[in-house]
C-alpha cells in the first residue's frame, strides 16, 4: 500500500516539478525556481518546505538573501523512481 507520505509527494501541486527542476539545474534560488515553474509563490514555497521536510531538497542559507535549494542524493533517487513508475504506465 503507499504511505500518505508519497501520495503528498507526488499528489500536491508542482511539488514534482520544482524538484525535477532542482534535479536538472543541480540547484537554484527561489527566484529562479518561481521564474521557471508557472504557479503562486506559496504554492512554491510549499512545496519547497515539503521537500525540505522530506529530505529531498536542501536549504543552504549563505545569508538572510542568498538562499539556494539544492537536491540531495535521495531527492535524486526519488525523480528516478517516480521516472521508473512513469515508464511501466506508458508502456
Amino acid at each position: 500500500m503507499v504511505s500518505e507520505d508519497v501520495r503528498d509527494l507526488i499528489g500536491r501541486k508542482r511539488t514534482m516539478e520544482v524538484l525535477e527542476l532542482l534535479v536538472s539545474s543541480g540547484g537554484m534560488n527561489y527566484s529562479e525556481i518561481e521564474g521557471a515553474v508557472n504557479s503562486s509563490s506559496d504554492t512554491i514555497s510549499e512545496a519547497l518546505k515539503l521537500l525540505c521536510q522530506y529530505e529531498l531538497v536542501e536549504r543552504i542559507e549563505q545569508s538572510s538573501r542568498n538562499v539556494r535549494y539544492r537536491p540531495t542524493a535521495t531527492g535524486r533517487e526519488f525523480t528516478e523512481a517516480v521516472e521508473s513508475i512513469e515508464n511501466i504506465l506508458r508502456n
